[in-house]
């Protein structure tokens, strides 16, 4: 066992240890993992070792060196080898509840053996002493997130009291016939200037921080730099409607080139779709979201995606569906409250 490794506090499973990441390799060992993971899972995720790097880059809450372990068995020949890993992270959530979350992959080959649910209370181990770090809140909570096709890690959380709280759709639309809908009027819709950047966070921020997903520490003033600095925005495509100088709704349309190239389609993106509370009940969420599928097929897209909390008080699910999408993927939120 290496000098940093973590010790074992599970006695059913002896050969299972955990240590933090150590070098380079460590990542392609992760990318391997959450390859066969994905494949199995039949999850279209598609990432390369690049993407893993800047997936487990240091930040303000999160830190490789503590918060990034491997998982690891004894093979037949008594060498260590690396089965799967697990990201830990908090973050405050809606109501200064304060969420303590675990992303975690096993190697398919493994997952019949129990380790899973081994893992998760490893993580929760280390996620108490993040908790342990912080300030008092409120209510906190252990979180783990899964697509419905993870049926393996669904039950490996299960087993380990994990609740689902929430359900999210992904919904594609085929961009064949656009409807029109005219904007209500009194309003406009404009190209998107870079000056009218920090009034459209704004108007984003006031409608996200209400959202069961919303995660708080992204709406600060810092979190505005790291918004402006976002590479997957496309504001050339953006549709937002303006009453005077004011935002009245927005849709935030964007085209991943590179996505659609190493996928082999043509997908655009209808993502933040929102009015602003005295803009509701005109007809506006249905001209932007309109607006923003002709700009999509226009640039040669087939289909649009976005996805939709279907709880949202909103009722935006039952909207999505009145324009013409149609849902392909369910994600689901688990939850268990911290001791």
């Amino acid at each position: 066992m290496s000098e940093n490794s973590i010790s074992n506090p599970w006695p059913e499973y002896p050969a299972l240890t955990f240590r933090p990441i150590q070098k380079d390799a460590d990542y392609a060992q992760m990318l391997s993992i959450v390859i066969a993971s994905d494949k199995a899972d039949q999850v279209n995720w598609n990432p390369s070792l690049e993407g893993i790097k800047h997936w487990c880059a240091s930040s303000s809450r999160f830190d490789p060196a503590r918060d990034l372990l491997l998982a690891s068995v004894l093979n037949a020949s008594g060498e260590s080898t690396e089965v799967g890993f697990s990201r830990l992270t908090w973050y405050t959530g809606a109501g200064d509840t304060r969420i303590y979350d675990q992303t975690c992959y096993l190697h398919p080959d493994w997952r019949k053996d129990g380790l899973w649910p081994a893992m998760v209370r490893q993580n929760e181990s280390r996620l108490r002493e993040m908790a342990a770090r912080q300030s008092f809140f409120f209510s906190r909570f252990y979180q783990g997130w899964a697509t419905e096709t993870q049926v393996t890690w669904i039950a490996a959380l299960e087993s380990e009291s994990y609740q689902a709280v929430r359900h999210f759709n992904n919904m594609l639309y085929r961009l064949g016939e656009v409807p029109r809908c005219p904007v209500p009027n009194g309003l406009e819709i404009r190209p998107v200037q870079p000056e009218q950047y920090h009034r459209i966070w704004e108007a984003q921020r006031e409608v996200v921080l209400v959202l069961f997903e919303v995660v708080m520490e992204n709406w600060t003033e810092d979190g505005y730099e790291r918004w402006l600095k976002n590479p997957s925005h496309t504001p050339q495509f953006w549709q937002v409607a303006w009453d005077g100088d004011q935002v009245a709704g927005m849709v935030l349309c964007r085209i991943d080139e590179a996505e659609n190239k190493e996928m082999g389609r043509k997908r655009g993106y209808t993502e933040h779709v929102f009015v602003r509370q005295p803009w509701r009940k005109r007809g506006l969420a249905r001209a932007l979201l309109a607006r923003g599928l002709q700009v999509l097929k226009d640039q040669g897209m087939q289909e649009a995606e976005l996805g939709v909390d279907t709880e949202n008080e909103s009722g935006a699910h039952g909207f999505y569906q009145r324009m013409g999408y149609q849902a392909f993927s369910t994600d689901i939120w688990f939850r268990k409250p911290m001791e």
